[in-house]
This record gives structure tokens, sequence and C-alpha cells, in this order.
């Protein structure tokens, strides 16, 4: 009784990392915060979350993804462009929704905030019925910071209500921190 006992106990250890989630290894690019269900980092720290407290921004629970996080998701590749841009572009990376799914949003708002604090924010149930991609590549190339990475908030016009085909206000570069409102 005893050996299989110990034997139930070997196979359960083997197999318990197989059914956990496996933490992807990098720096964390995108933090999630508010109102959300699914966390996986503590508590705003002064000390080590300098560009949240420059922003005026703390929260009591977040969820941390890393670049490889991010390519876990289902992937969405759109073609947008805008009047003012020389041309098209094509931009791949998860959708906004699915990053909401990810983390159980329950609010009604989504502010999408940028390095340099530019927030815009939007309806939930706007990005849900749009096409939001959280784009990581352009043309097949990952976006880097100091371009419009490494995570690129873009959509095509008419993706928001009041959003005309030569608005292109709203598409965030360099985004990092993504802030969920509470319902009404």
């Amino acid at each position: 009784m005893r050996r299989v006992a110990l034997a139930l106990l070997a196979a359960l250890l083997v197999l318990l990392p197989l059914s956990a989630p496996a933490r992807a290894a990098g720096p964390v690019v995108l933090t999630v915060t508010g109102a959300i269900d699914n966390t996986n980092r503590g508590p705003f720290d002064p000390f080590s979350d300098v560009l949240f407290g420059t922003l005026q921004e703390t929260f009591e629970k977040a969820y941390a993804l890393t670049l490889d996080d991010l390519a876990a998701l289902p992937q969405k590749t759109v073609e947008i462009g805008y009047p003012n841009w020389p041309g098209p572009v094509t931009v791949s990376g998860p959708t906004l929704a699915a990053v909401l799914d990810l983390v159980g949003a329950t609010g009604s708002e989504v502010l999408v905030q940028a390095v340099d604090g530019y927030a815009p924010s939007f309806k939930i149930a706007e990005v849900r019925a749009g096409i939001f991609v959280l784009a990581t590549s352009q043309s097949g190339k990952p976006l880097a910071l100091g371009g419009r990475g490494p995570v690129w908030l873009a959509f095509p016009a008419g993706s928001y209500e009041g959003q005309t085909a030569d608005d292109d206000s709203g598409l965030a570069w360099a985004v990092f921190h993504i802030k969920i409102a509470a319902g009404e």
C-alpha cells in the first residue's frame, strides 16, 4: 500500500508542472490593472514601478505580460492605414479583447496607456465588437521601443463610435499599461 501511495505521489509530482501554466521568461512589457479577476503579480511598488509612480498610477492587483505571453495568445493580422500616413501597414498581435478575456476584465471601459502618458479610453463593448490589436510586429518585424513598440494599440478606421475615416487618434504606441474601469 505504501509503495502504491509513493508511486502515485511521484507521478503527481511529475505531472503537476504540466498542468500549471508556465510563466514565460523575459521582461514584462504590459501590465493590466483595475477591475480584473485574474492576477499574477502583487500591488504597486513605489521603488520597482517607477513609471507607474511618475504617471501617478497605483494598483492593488495586476496581471503582468511578457512578449512571450502576448505571443501565446491567438494572433490577429490586420492592414490599417489613414490618410495622413505614407501608406497602409500590416500589423500582428493579440486582440485587446483576448487580453481582456485572459485577465477576466469585469469593467465597462478600458484605458490604454503609453509610456509618454497618452491614454485613450474605449468602451469594452466597442473593443469586443471591433478589431483592436495589441500589435507586437509590423510587416513581420518586431516593434521596437523608440518606434511604435514593443506594443502598439492599432485598429482600422471606424472602430469606435465617432471615429472618422481620417482620425487616427486613439492609436497608442509604446503601450505599457491597460487599466480596466469598474462597471457602472
